[in-house]
């Protein structure tokens, strides 16, 4: 499993939330979406191959950046393949 860990459904939901926040004025500079999983991060380039600005890192990675909002992608859902509540996109802005 490891490296092969990715949540398809999650990352579409990654993708629509780092959306919205480009249409109410944040910049993609300004966003990192943090990951555990190299598959993960695979799988949200390709949705967000379009925000060139936009960092999608490891958790390792992600560390000494400094962003405005963090997008948490946790990736891991239950046995029945549903989503648990800890598992779902956790946007975390900080105002400056």
């Amino acid at each position: 499993m490891g490296d092969l860990v990715q949540n398809v459904t999650e990352a579409v939901l990654v993708q629509q939330f780092t959306e919205c926040l480009l249409r109410s004025g944040i910049r993609a500079e300004q966003i990192g979406v943090v990951t555990l999983y190299r598959q993960q991060i695979k799988l949200l380039s390709h949705l967000l191959s379009s925000k060139p600005d936009l960092e999608i890192l490891t958790a390792d990675r992600s560390q000494g950046r400094d962003k405005d909002c963090i997008i948490m992608s946790m990736v891991r859902s239950n046995e029945e393949g549903t989503v648990r509540l800890l598992s779902l996109l956790f946007g975390l802005c900080a105002n400056k």
